[in-house]
């Protein structure tokens, strides 16, 4: 029995386009922040290792009580617009100012003080509105798509739109960050612009978006209680562990591949490893598409997860030679267009299950709760990667002229804890969740059946939810033609 035979469902083309642009443009704001910026406060403006890791760690406490409050905020908004789309609009102006300030600090290169709060106050600034935007985007792909290949389908839109920005969000601040003393003079409008951009994309794939309106008609439910609800659906708390995972693994392959260009293998060395990885991310993208409706979403990241491991460890070992490390990079590049797709569709499937528990639509307070373990994996992993190349003797840079920082040479040992940090510390993570999932139980025949009670459902709501608009029309022009003859 293959979802494919059993469950049809078809999203237009013109919706994941949209879908795929507006996740690009997120991905942009968000994540070339997410993971460069470390680099940048660190190798760039100068500030300590030890104040770069406080801030992560402190704008982690923001960055957990957030989200919870701003998905409930989204999923009990009411509007013409419905629950979602106002913030992707009206948000993406505001996402871009958080964006360029987050480029141009106020405090001087070298002040420590000012730059530690210069940088909590970009990070806390950025991910509310991402947060904003992003529980939008990890709403929508669960009410426009039931199935788990349209769901699939949807996160390949967003896959390669988001595969777009991983690649400028590495590409550029190698060519514009590494392999020099100071800041670049490009680096400032390609900010500018790119924050532009997105801004402008946000904006007007917004019109092309949909959302299932009937979830507006839903009682609201307080916040407290809709916490107590999401607790109860087990399967979610099973993949919150590959999902901390992920959230890891992305900043710091970004964050280490910096560190790795400009100390272990200069930028011309490692390119045609980079190219290799960027060309197994479309095989994995076809590959994953492929084996899914036989896998099934559980099997998929299984797999996808031992690859990680694989991949990580090897790249420990044979990483100096830059030659030897295109072969693990060929694979991480093949795991993570498998990982990002079929956490996409598990994390989906939890959110069915919780329907099926509430009878409710609640996938923005699933994006909050689900933040609550991803979002300390940014900070964990940046956090993480500065605490290890430190306790292995790393030499920050010294400035060498005003604000202008140089590299120095480093011990052997501090290049150890470079590839230590890049690829043991994800290796055992992403080791942990392939076990994990193993206890995942929404998979096999009799979930696919209750998918397909899931699509009738959401079919009779509506269709009685555009029922009661067309009544709603329908008396409202009664009322106003017996107004017309009492004039």
């Amino acid at each position: 029995m293959t979802e494919s035979h059993d469950l049809i469902e078809e999203v237009p083309r013109k919706t994941k386009l949209n879908y795929g642009l507006g996740q690009f443009a997120n991905g942009i704001l968000n994540g070339f922040v997410m993971s460069n910026i470390t680099f940048f406060y660190n190798q760039k403006l100068g500030l300590e290792e030890t104040f770069t890791g406080y801030a992560w760690l402190i704008f982690a406490i923001w960055n957990t009580l957030n989200d919870p409050l701003i998905s409930y905020i989204i999923d009990n908004t009411r509007s013409r617009l419905g629950r979602r789309i106002p913030y992707i609009r009206y948000g993406s102006i505001f996402y871009a100012a958080a964006f360029i300030f987050s480029w141009f600090p106020i405090a001087a290169p070298g002040d420590q003080v000012g730059l530690f709060f210069n940088l909590i106050a970009a990070l806390f600034l950025l991910d509310t509105m991402f947060t904003f935007v992003g529980c939008c985007f990890f709403s929508l792909p669960n009410e426009i798509a039931v199935t788990a290949i349209q769901r699939a389908s949807l996160t390949i839109y967003s896959s390669v739109f988001g595969f777009v920005s991983i690649g400028l969000g590495l590409v550029l601040p190698i060519v514009l960050l590494t392999g020099q003393a100071g800041i670049h003079p490009l680096f400032g409008p390609v900010i500018i612009i790119l924050a532009i951009i997105c801004c402008v994309i946000l904006f007007a794939c917004s019109y092309g978006l949909k959302e299932n309106l009937f979830a507006q008609e839903q009682p609201h439910e307080g916040f407290i209680e809709g916490i107590k609800e999401t607790l109860k659906n087990k399967p979610f708390w099973i993949i919150m562990m590959p999902a901390f995972v992920l959230s890891m693994v992305l900043p710091i392959i970004q964050t280490g591949i910096l560190y790795y260009i400009d100390y272990i293998a200069p930028g011309d060395a490692i390119a045609p490893g980079l190219g290799i990885f960027a060309s197994f991310v479309v095989v994995g993208i076809i590959f994953t598409m492929k084996k899914l409706p036989k896998w099934q979403p559980k099997k998929m990241t299984i797999v996808t997860f031992y690859l990680f491991t694989g991949a990580f460890v090897v790249l420990f070992f044979f990483g100096f030679n830059v030659m030897l490390a295109i072969i693990p990079l060929a694979v991480l590049g093949f795991g993570l267009a498998g990982g990002m797709i079929s956490n996409g569709v598990v994390m989906g499937d939890a959110i069915d299950n919780d329907e099926l528990i509430t009878g409710k639509r609640r996938e923005a307070i699933y994006g909050g709760v689900n933040a609550l373990v991803t979002k300390p994996g940014i900070s964990v992993a940046n956090w993480g990667f500065l605490s290890i190349i430190t306790a292995f003797g790393f030499i920050s840079p010294i400035e060498v002229s005003p604000h202008v920082f140089q590299k120095q040479p480093q011990p052997f040992m501090a290049l150890i804890g470079i590839m230590v940090a890049m690829c043991l510390l994800p290796a055992a993570g992403t080791f942990i969740s392939a076990i994990a999932m193993r206890w995942y139980p929404l998979d096999g025949p009799a979930w696919l059946d209750k998918k397909q009670y899931i699509m009738n459902l959401h079919q009779d709501k509506e269709r009685a939810y555009l029922d009661s608009l067309r009544s709603g029309a329908g008396q409202k022009e009664a009322r106003d033609h017996q107004d017309t003859n009492k004039r």
